[in-house]
Parts: C-alpha cells; sequence; structure tokens
C-alpha cells in the first residue's frame, strides 16, 4: 500500500481519483492546492497527482515547489488539454509523467505502478548505501569495534538535525573523518565542506581568514576577499583546534551563530549565510572556560551535542583491519607488491600504546613498508619503539607518561621516515636510483619521496 496525494480544486476529480485508488488498496489524501500539499509532504507520500491549473498556486508553481522540497518525488501532472508544449515543459520541470482528463484507467494505474516502483527503488538504493557505508568505512573510517560503532551512530544521527557538533578527543583520532561524515549525512552535504585549522593561523588573522575582509581594510589587503565561513555558505565549515581561536575572533563567531551574519573585516555590510559550523579539540574546553581563555557562551554554542571520538587504545579490535587498509592505500605510492603482514608484526602492533593514534598507525605501516625486503611487514622492518613496547606494563608507563602531556602530543614518526630515508640516501652518497634499489622501491616511488620528505644529497667531499 501506498500513500498517494492527490491536489486539484475539482472536488469530482479528487473523488474519482481517490476512489478508484483506495479501492487498489491504497492511502489517498486530497487537497484542493499546491499550498495544502505542500503542509504536508513531510508525511512522505509515493507519489503525487498534480492539476495543472488551480488558484493560489497553478501546477507549474506547486510542481517547482514540490521538486525543491522532495527532488526524488515523482508528480504526476493532470492537465485537460492534451497540449504537447505544456507536456515537454512540465517534463523539464521534473515530472515523473502527465495524464490527460477525462481519465484512461489503465493508463492512470500504469502510470501510477510505475511511479510506486521507481519510489521503492529509490528507497533500496539508499538503503543499500547505507549498508555499504557501514561495510567499507564512511570516507576512510574503517574498523568495526563496538567503542567506534557507538560514534558512528552518534555522526549518523545528529547528521540529521541542524546541532552544533563539538567533537573531542586526542590528536590523531580522525576527527576531521568524523566532521566529514556529519556533512555528508545532513541537509549541507550539496554545499561545500570547508575546513579550517584554527591553531595553523597567526592571531592577526583569524577573522581575515575567517569572515573575508574589504581591499584596503589592513596592510596587505589588496582585494576584497571572502572568508571560509562565506565560502561555506548552503555547506559545512569546520573548525579545527578551535581551542586556538583568540578571545576576539571568538565573540565574532558567536555573534554569527546567534544572528547568522557577519561583517568582513573592514566592511560594514551584514552577510548572511546558511553554513552549519562543527568544531574540534584535542583540550578540555571546560578547563579553558574556567581559566577564561574560552568563551563560556561560545562553549555552549558549539557543544549542544558533543561526540568523543575513542582512541586507537580503546577500539584495538579495529587494528588489523585499520593495518591492512593503510598497506592497500600505500601499496600505490610504493609500488610495491606488499599485500599481508606477519602475526608477530600485528601482534605487536596491537599491543601498542599508540599515544599518536591512528594517525600514528598509518605512519609506522608506511615506515615499515618502506624497510620491508619482502611482499609481507614482519616484525624487523617496525620501528623499534613499537616493536620494543608489548607488555602490559610498558603500555602502563607508556599511559602514565601520555596522560602527563596530554593534548601536546606531537607525533614522531613523520620525522623518523624522513630519517630513515636520509640515511639510505647518506649511505649511497645520494645515488637515488641505487638507494631506491636497496629499499626495493621504484626510482620513481623515491624520487616523490625525495620531494616529500625534502631529502638532501651528501655534500662531496674533496680531496685535501
Amino acid at each position: 500500500m501506498a500513500l498517494i496525494f492527490t491536489v486539484d480544486d475539482d472536488p469530482e476529480v479528487g473523488g474519482l481519483i481517490k476512489v478508484l485508488f483506495e479501492d487498489r488498496g491504497h492511502e489517498v489524501l486530497v487537497f484542493e492546492n499546491g499550498e495544502q500539499c505542500l503542509d504536508r509532504l513531510d508525511e512522505n507520500p509515493s507519489v503525487v497527482f498534480l492539476d495543472m491549473v488551480m488558484p493560489v498556486m497553478d501546477g507549474m508553481e506547486s510542481l517547482k515547489a514540490i521538486k525543491n522540497a522532495k527532488s526524488d518525488l515523482p508528480v504526476i501532472m493532470v492537465t485537460g488539454v492534451d497540449d504537447a508544449d505544456s507536456a515537454v515543459k512540465v517534463m523539464k520541470l521534473g515530472a515523473f509523467d502527465y495524464i490527460v482528463k477525462p481519465f484512461d484507467e489503465p493508463r492512470l494505474f500504469s502510470v501510477l505502478d510505475k511511479a510506486i516502483e521507481q519510489t521503492s527503488l529509490i528507497g533500496r538504493v539508499r538503503y543499500l548505501q547505507v549498508e555499504l557505508n557501514r561495510a567499507q568505512g564512511i570516507r576512510g573510517i574503517v574498523g568495526t569495534s563496538p567503542a567506534l560503532t557507538d560514534t558512528l551512530e552518534k555522526v549518523q544521527k545528529v547528521g540529521v538535525s541542524n546541532a552544533g557538533v563539538l567533537l573531542l578527543g586526542e590528536s590523531g583520532t580522525g576527527k576531521d573523518l568524523m566532521a566529514r561524515a556529519i556533512h555528508e549525512n545532513s541537509r549541507f552535504s550539496k554545499g561545500l565542506f570547508v575546513d579550517i585549522n584554527c591553531g595553523a593561523i597567526p592571531e592577526n588573522l583569524q577573522e581575515s581568514e575567517l569572515f573575508g575582509h574589504t581591499k584596503g581594510s589592513f596592510t596587505g589587503a589588496t582585494e576584497t576577499r571572502k572568508g571560509r565561513l562565506e565560502l561555506a555558505d548552503g555547506g559545512t565549515l569546520f573548525l579545527d583546534e578551535v581551542a586556538e581561536m583568540s578571545l576576539s575572533t571568538q565573540v565574532k563567531l558567536l555573534r554569527y551563530l546567534q544572528e547568522k551574519s557577519f561583517e568582513r573585516v573592514g566592511g560594514t555590510k551584514k552577510i548572511f549565510t546558511k553554513t552549519r559550523v562543527i568544531a574540534a579539540t584535542n583540550k578540555d574546553l571546560n578547563e579553558m572556560v574556567r581559566e577564561g581563555s574560552f568563551r563560556e557562551d561560545l562553549y555552549y554554542r558549539l557543544a549542544v551535542f558533543p561526540i568523543t571520538i575513542p582512541p586507537l587504545r580503546e577500539r584495538k579490535d579495529d587494528i588489523p583491519s585499520l593495518a591492512t587498509h593503510f598497506i592497500a592505500i600505500y601499496k600505490k605510492e610504493f609500488e610495491k607488491e606488499i599485500s599481508s603482514i606477519t602475526s608477530e608484526a600485528m601482534n605487536a602492533l596491537v599491543n601498542y600504546f599508540w599515544p599518536g593514534n591512528v594517525r600514528e598507525l598509518g605512519n609506522v605501516v608506511y615506515q615499515a613498508m618502506i624497510m620491508t625486503g619482502t611482499d609481507c611487514i614482519d616484525l624487523d622492518s617496525l620501528p623499534v619503539n613499537v616493536k620494543n613496547k608489548t607488555t602490559q606494563k610498558t603500555s602502563e608507563a607508556n599511559e602514565s607518561q601520555y596522560a602527563s602531556s596530554k593534548g601536546n602530543f606531537v607525533d614522531p614518526f613523520e620525522a623518523s621516515v624522513r630519517q630513515v630515508l636520509q640515511r639510505a640516501l647518506d649511505l649511497t652518497n645520494g645515488d637515488i636510483p641505487e638507494t631506491a634499489k636497496r629499499l626495493k622501491l621504484s626510482r620513481s616511488s623515491f624520487y616523490r619521496m625525495v620531494q616529500k620528505y625534502d631529502l638532501t644529497k651528501p655534500a662531496v667531499r674533496t680531496k685535501s
């Protein structure tokens, strides 16, 4: 049984459609004009039959409004004149089909059945897409542990709302991926996802970067420029490391969240946008509020729906699938036939404390793929700090050390990878082809690493 809307100012026509379709087991609601229909669209009809000529809103206006609200909803236009030009117009506006009064019942039922089938297919496709996302991970989010599953359920639920979301978690847990997942599950998904790292921008430039500026507003402002907030209009703005935002910028952001408008730096014109704001931090904002370094009113605006991203040590069941995920990604870069990891190496990964979380795991796999001389990552190819820190006692020591510096973790592995590669290059006196050969990497892959890590050739020594 399907829910069918019929919109016609002639009660006899609406009544006839109601009788015919109810006899086939469907539920039918009859409306006199387009406005009445639009007010009830949240009941999710399967099909709408819409008359071309009506008071208040004619068929064309109503069709546009319905398709704007629910683009996938099949709308069948009903007309008293078999006019080819009108048919072309309504089909271009998104109508599913059209029928002519008086009705040819077989034609009427045929169009109805096809429209219901389309609605059903769309629903099935969406369901399968959700299942596919769960199986493959949402935009790079890999894992099935209870801690991660619980977090993803919150992400999907909050996505359909307009609530402010504050993502909390240690460095490297994937807060940016969670922000993207919220965006893609929201009504803002058709707009841009624009991110800004508040910690990477000097305080004196934060307002300009976020809100834009007018020409001549400060030294170096040679032209009027849109800020990230304006660029994200209709989409999502992700404020990473929001705890690093200056107090003056916090004031202006709070005003935007209250009024949905702002002014560019140096400007006087109010600019209105429909932008969803998601923030993230690895710091204790409650403590910063108490210290006076973060505004309490802004905190409550941002943290309408807080989500804590679990650290990797609380979702160790996901480490094998994450490691495999990273191997598959880096294989393309290295042009190496590495497809597996030994059980000893995997045990080392599972038992390590991972203070740098998923980001650190990715870097460890990256380094191991450089170091291995076979088609498999083994224990010897892992960094020393990973393969030697496998006991519970060591993990507890790591946890204690980590707790004392929480929020200040600096990922050491990019530097570690660079050190290994530079040493290998030094041993061949800067011979890139020979270094690539010794590391069992393709020459093109190693050239890219030289550029990525800014490796330097050793200075040529002259004889004294």
